[in-house]
């Protein structure tokens, strides 16, 4: 199962319908084409409420290669850090938590990307990767290409890290991040009325 945000609205990619999903489903889709996506990311754009859809695979295909084709896919990674207190890093960027990542560049393994940019965005110094974590899938708008083909699909691989030094925070304010903090765990509240759908994991 994968799914994939945008704009506040889900897209759920199951190879068979559940139960229990019937009662958060917006619409179901039977297979997966170049139009169903069109006609998808027109709704959850024209739409202002949330939206939740569901597209299965009942025709034996790989739905989930058929839906990548339809967007521009950019890798990127980042990290979930703790520190010695327990305590979890997070960013805030452009008014939102966030965690640190970015783009992975051309030939890079995705853990160090992710640490790279742990490093870059918040000023720490080699934190210790535990062990990846699932990915999450976003869409956008790039406005960096042409206006008919500039839907984003971005994976981002996370991975799990440590730092065990005593450096001060030092949030990269040329990409937009105007704070790096740490987190107790009591006060997550504050950083999950404040951030990504697809970061609540």
């Amino acid at each position: 199962m994968y799914k994939v945000f945008f704009n506040g609205s889900a897209i759920q990619i199951e190879p068979k319908m559940k139960k229990s999903l019937n009662d958060n489903i917006s619409e179901l889709f039977d297979g997966c084409t170049y139009d169903t996506v069109c006609q998808i990311v027109d709704k959850i754009e024209k739409c202002s409420s949330s939206l939740n859809f569901l597209i299965v695979n009942s025709r034996d295909e790989d739905v989930w290669s058929q839906f990548k084709k339809c967007f521009n896919e950019i890798p990127a990674a980042g990290g979930l850090v703790l520190n010695t207190f327990g305590q979890l890093l997070f960013i805030k960027r452009l008014g939102r938590w966030d965690l640190p990542k970015g783009k992975i560049e051309e030939n890079e393994w995705p853990a160090k990307a992710a640490v790279r940019e742990v490093e870059e965005e918040c000023g720490l110094h080699r934190p210790e990767i535990i062990k990846p974590l699932e990915s999450t899938y976003h869409i956008y708008r790039s406005p960096f290409l042409p206006a008919d083909n500039n839907l984003v699909l971005k994976e981002t691989k996370w991975f799990l890290m440590r730092y065990s030094e005593n450096h001060p925070l030092n949030p990269q304010l040329e990409e937009n991040i105007e704070e790096a903090r740490w987190f107790d765990r009591n006060e997550l509240n504050e950083v999950f009325s404040n951030t990504y759908q697809s970061l609540r994991f």
